[in-house]
């Protein structure tokens, strides 16, 4: 991995660089009032550098400082051409306005590459597009002050997170129903209790522009219901580019507290001592290479470094090759101090503790993207991405909990919970178009993705507070209270795509006509192994002290019969070491076609069928069973075949207005870890997988009506209505833990309306300086019921408090808004912007036994992002203030005791604010 490292920093930093000048400008109509001129060519005289206006008629280009001549033109106006000298570094405007003509421009061929970071050029895309598409590309981040992907979807209407949960939630509907692609081409999970990847493991430094797709399409995988995501890596759009960016920052909880790590990382969350590796096959060696105790870390202000870099080379016959590569580096500190607990349906306590949590993520990521361009239509690119995502936290939990003692009136007991989350992701992708003519092209895409996942050395100690003794005692109520987990999860994931267009007619011709055939085929192997060492105490008044814990947990006293070691198989030194574990495979073959055919200049339809075959199987030799060793129990098989039928219409208004509409049916499958049988451990939760899950069907309908104000203002109306048979759910089983598992139900809706709208308050534009003051808002508001039945199949025993529910996530009133101030002058430019957030409880978890809904709180938060410019240096400067509310994020249970509602607190804690300063320098 350090030669990774190494290399591709070499690459990087190899290449040669000079300043390079800008020229620029907005290209107007004369026949219409002097209004920007959108789609005019711009191009530089005897070169193939050239772009198009975008649609408030600017234009930019980068060159090496030199004599060039620009030449203006669009089809049926004049062509002009303007000669000009740039100085290095120079920012150079030519503003023209261009006049009807009978001459048309002739013999200039203009290769233009639309910038799919900005936000004109995406709602432009959306604009014409036939499907229902929403995008938020690199520029919009930026200016939002958005640090990950995770975030930025966020921002994006019907889209939300829940608290405590990796990835998002889309019309309601959680993980299971959504899924992530990269250039296309589908990503695995990392932690075996998502399906999808996690959004934050992308900065927003490596992303072009993400795509969030709500409808379903033929070329889309069949397994979604709420949305494809799609993130588009950057690629090199200039000659020659270098940028180097330092931050730093700090968060206003975690800045004044006692900050607790575990023992045995560095700074950039590998062990110091390299690979952690399980200890000797013995029980009678305590050989563990990080202690219990934790460390104080008195350092704790975040920063963040990156450096990305690229250079094209102008290769014989028009062709070119293009490097371009970033390496990041992040870290960031957070605290959390409340409470968590756990009630009965009558508000009999089960757990009431209060906790403080310190949490340090340390991430590094290195994108690399390589593109030949043999033509016009014709290129190929390898992308490589690889990154790592560390996650370190120390909890320290100090009340009445059940399990470590029975008596409600004992409210000191403490638990330290030590737990680090290590994920690599190493993706590499060769994606190969061709077009052979005008009415034929051809895209062939090649993907393996690797995923090296693990929880080294997860550390929880459990104390019980002896009154006799006036001290902490080790508990004693089971072996497991006291404890270190190993886990690694290894996949690999084969993925490939080819498909043909063919154009019955020109691009460019107003009747569009065409036809796609499409073959996907995907092969997932997963392997997820765990071991936990248990420590078993003789006897329960073994003192200890809280932040010496390694005076007890030492190789004397388990020479001495203090303690003695055994794992989850027990003693047996031919079995204990065996570790536990689950086998995943899932094979796909698919087939689509898809047509798009214009009924006339206002019309267009695009029916589509995809063909899936899918065989998934999991098995398991855990904890609680196996299907391995034991013949009686069958592992988890599901296959199917499915034909999905797609619908997707556009019917234009006018030039400014248009309708779509779209309808599909999708499917759900269970996830490897939700059919695995074996438990995982939280502090107030356990949880297993259910092997009788079966695939959920969805019925997807969509209508839309947008309205291109001008420019980059834009209104849509989003009416929307999914029928789920058989939907999964988190539930809580009937058994005397607290444990979860996973549940089809009988059936369930969604439906709903979004809004979204982007207006200029202000514009002001002159030769010498422009600013605007924009507003952006966004809406949805949705309904979601399912029947609550317990499925007999699945062997589980549910009872379900209400017989009807709202879907798990689902949030019934999402609101995002921000409101920009742009200022921009040949010497400076600024940028504010103000960004709120706010959503509408929703359940956390369904209710069971009596017991009602876990619900997550509303929650508001608010941004302020400032970006200041000073172009004579390329210097850009940034300020951003994040979460200034400071909400307090909540999870309630009311409970009902002799008529009584009672709303209890099973978790509350406040994040505090981000305060981060960045700088940025462009060569």
């Amino acid at each position: 991995m350090r030669n990774y490292f190494l290399l591709t920093f070499l690459i990087i930093t190899s290449l040669a660089f000079s300043q390079n000048g800008t020229v620029s400008g907005v290209i107007s109509d004369k026949e219409y009032n002097n209004e920007p001129l959108p789609y005019a060519n711009v191009l530089i005289k005897d070169t193939k550098t050239g772009t198009s206006t975008d649609f408030d008629g600017k234009y930019s280009l980068s060159l090496e400082a030199g004599n060039y001549t620009l030449i203006i033109g669009y089809l049926g106006y004049e062509t002009v051409e303007i000669p000009f000298t740039l100085s290095p570094g120079e920012k150079k405007v030519i503003n023209y306005t261009l006049a009807a003509s009978g001459v048309q421009l002739q013999d200039v061929v203009v290769e233009t590459t639309v910038s799919k970071e900005k936000e004109s050029a995406l709602l432009q895309e959306q604009q014409k597009a036939v499907e229902i598409k929403q995008a938020i590309g690199a520029q919009e981040l930026s200016r939002k002050g958005i640090s990950d992907a995770a975030t930025a979807v966020t921002k994006t209407s019907g889209v939300t997170k829940q608290e405590g949960v990796k990835n998002v939630f889309v019309r309601g509907l959680g993980d299971r129903y959504n899924s992530t692609s990269l250039n296309g081409l589908p990503l695995p999970s990392e932690d075996p209790e998502y399906k999808n990847i996690s959004l934050k493991f992308f900065p927003t430094n490596i992303i072009k522009n993400i795509n969030i797709n709500k409808t379903f399409s033929s070329n889309v995988y069949g397994d979604v219901a709420g949305a494809n995501i799609d993130i588009a890596s950057k690629e090199l759009e200039k000659k020659k580019y270098l940028n180097i960016s330092l931050g730093t920052g700090y968060n206003s909880t975690a800045i004044n507290s006692n900050f607790q790590i575990a023992d045995g990382y560095n700074y950039f969350g590998f062990l110091e001592n390299g690979d952690n590796v399980l200890p000797n096959r013995s029980l009678t060696t305590y050989d563990f290479d990080t202690s219990f105790k934790t460390n104080t870390k008195n350092n704790i202000v975040n920063s963040n470094f990156s450096i990305a870099a690229g250079r094209k080379f102008d290769l014989k016959d028009n062709q070119s090759l293009s490097v371009f590569g970033v390496v990041q580096s992040s870290s960031e500190y957070t605290y959390k101090e409340g409470k968590v607990g756990q009630v009965n349906a009558t508000g009999g306590n089960i757990q009431d503790l209060d906790f403080n949590k310190s949490e340090y993520n340390s991430g590094q990521s290195i994108l690399g993207n390589v593109k030949y361009k043999m033509d016009y239509g014709k290129s190929i690119s390898f992308n490589t991405l690889y990154i790592h995502d560390n996650v370190q936290s120390v909890g320290d939990y100090n009340g009445f909990t059940r399990s470590v003692n029975d008596n409600p009136e004992a409210d000191n007991s403490f638990i330290r919970r030590q737990q680090t989350n290590n994920n690599n992701l190493f993706t590499n992708q060769l994606i190969f178009d061709y077009q052979f003519s005008e009415k034929i092209k051809t895209n062939i895409s090649l993907g393996y993705n690797l995923i090296n996942g693990s929880e080294p050395d997860r550390r929880t100690n459990s104390y019980d507070f002896s009154t006799s003794l006036n001290s902490y005692v080790i508990a004693t109520n089971s072996s497991s209270l006291n404890n270190r987990f190993f886990s690694k999860l290894k996949e690999d994931d084969f993925v490939g795509k080819a498909e043909v267009t063919y154009s019955f007619n020109k691009e460019e011709d107003e009747l569009l006509k065409k036809i796609t055939v499409g073959v996907d085929a995907r092969k997932t192997d997963r392997r997820f192994d765990f071991t936990q060492y248990n420590f078993r105490f003789g006897s329960n008044d073994n003192v200890i002290e809280i932040d010496n814990p390694d005076a007890v947990f030492n190789q004397q006293n388990l020479d001495n019969g203090v303690f003695f070691i055994e794992t989850s198989r027990g003693f047996n030194p031919s079995t204990a070491f065996n570790p536990y574990f689950y086998t995943g495979e899932k094979k796909l073959i698919a087939g689509y076609l898809q047509g798009t055919y214009s009924v006339n200049e206002k019309l267009i339809v695009q029916p589509g069928i995809r063909f899936e075959k899918i065989d998934q199987i999991v098995e398991w030799d855990t904890n609680l069973s196996s299907s391995v060793n034991n013949l009686t129990i069958d592992p988890s098989k599901i296959n199917n075949n499915y034909f999905l039928p797609s619908l997707n219409v556009k019917y234009t208004l006018s030039e400014k207005n248009a309708i779509r509409l779209s309808a599909g049916q999708t499917y759900t499958y269970p996830q490897f870890k939700e059919t695995a049988v074996f438990v995982y451990e939280g502090i107030n939760y356990t949880s297993y997988g259910n092997p009788y899950l079966t695939a959920s069907k969805n019925t997807n309908f969509d209508i839309k009506y947008d309205w291109y104000i001008s420019n980059k203002e834009i209104l849509s109306v989003t009416g929307f209505y999914k029928n789920i048979q058989d939907p999964i759910n988190r539930v809580k089983v009937a058994s005397a833990g607290n444990d979860f598992s996973y549940a089809n139900t009988d059936k369930a809706f969604v439906t709903g309306i979004e809004i979204e709208a982007r207006k200029y308050l202000l514009q002001i534009e002159s030769d010498s300086r422009s600013k605007d003051v924009s507003i952006g808002v966004n809406a949805s508001y949705l309904y979601s019921e399912q029947e609550l039945k317990d499925n007999p199949n699945d062997k589980l025993t549910i009872l379900f408090t209400n017989k009807k529910d709202k879907l798990e996530g689902a949030t019934p009133l999402v609101i995002n808004s921000d409101i920009s101030y742009n200022f921009d002058n040949a010497e400076n430019a600024l940028t504010s912007t103000v960004v709120f957030n706010y959503f509408y409880d929703k359940i956390f978890s369904l209710g069971t036994s009596d017991n009602q809904n876990i619900v997550e709180k509303s929650i508001p938060t608010l941004d302020f992002v400032n970006k200041f410019e000073i172009k004579k240096y390329n210097l850009n400067l940034n300020l951003s203030l994040k979460n200034l509310l400071n909400p307090n994020i909540k999870l309630t249970q009311e409970s009902t005791d002799n008529g009584i509602t009672t709303e209890n607190v099973v978790s509350s804690y406040k994040k505090g604010v981000f305060v981060s300063f960045g700088a940025s320098l462009n060569f």
